[in-house]
């Protein structure tokens, strides 16, 4: 049997991870002689992707099980029935870790999971570690971030109020996408979007931009998204913005043209 243990030390004597993402190297056990290979865990700057990172390795070289500290309940659930099952509640190193997992599966082909947790992480640990990770990820985005608000103030200062307004056409589809993409460009403080909403219907832009536009700018953000797909992942990133973007145009039309019915 094969066994993947994420830990902080090359050998059997280092301690099992407390999470995937925090571990510095993957060992994978041969419990026939206790024989392990060993590999590099996932970097600080993987982000949420490492524990999938993990899991995906420990599925190609065809382990059996996975032992750790703590993984997101809706990971585990989505695993049971698969090729590999994750232990989690694991602590102490990962030689005790292995004879432990191995007492408790001798003789028995299926046992309630709990039978497998060992001293689960207390709820103090639990927001440590999650603060950490926080200030850490924080960290590594900040330079983005800087980037990002410099970029928008350029934007600002090269296009003028004079010619967004010549952007919309009074049409009610074309002027609601044109307000969700003005949105998704022009963030910042949500308050600002109530006073470029006002200056826009004062200039005789019909509620259809203005509606979308509002909406946009609070939920999808272009310009920001190198900074949102480093610290939530490209897949998620582009699909919450595609989504409220879509939502942004469906609601405008909604409230124009069925606004009165309510």
């Amino acid at each position: 049997m094969k066994i993947v243990v994420p830990c902080t030390e090359p050998d059997l004597k280092g301690n099992v991870a407390s999470k995937l993402g925090s571990a510095d190297h993957v060992l994978i056990v041969d419990t026939d002689d206790m024989s392990f290979e060993i590999l590099d865990g996932p970097h600080n700057a993987s982000g949420p992707g490492s524990g999938v990172t993990i899991i995906s390795l420990a599925v190609s070289h065809e382990a059996q099980a996975l032992l750790v500290g703590y993984v997101a309940p809706h990971i585990v659930n989505a695993m049971k029935g698969k090729s590999i099952e994750i232990v989690t509640g694991i602590k102490g190193n990962v030689r005790e870790a292995v004879y432990s997992y191995l007492d408790k599966c001798e003789g028995r082909q299926d046992f309630p999971e709990s039978d497998l947790k060992v001293d689960a992480p207390s709820e103090r640990e639990l927001w440590n570690a999650a603060f950490r990770k926080g200030v850490r990820q924080f960290y590594q985005i900040l330079p983005k971030l800087a980037g990002v608000i410099m970029l928008l103030g350029l934007f600002r200062g090269f296009v003028s109020e004079k010619t967004l307004f010549s952007l919309f056409s009074g049409s009610v589809l074309q002027d609601s996408i044109v307000g969700a993409a003005l949105g998704s460009v022009l963030v910042g403080n949500p308050v600002n979007s109530y006073v470029i909403g006002d200056s826009l219907l004062r200039a005789g832009v019909k509620e259809a931009g203005v509606i979308s536009l509002m909406m946009a700018w609070v939920t999808v953000g272009l310009i920001q998204l190198p900074v949102e797909v480093s610290a939530l992942g490209t897949r998620f990133a582009l699909l919450r913005n595609l989504c409220g973007f879509v939502m942004a145009v469906l609601m405008s039309l909604l409230v124009t043209n069925w606004g009165g019915l309510f």
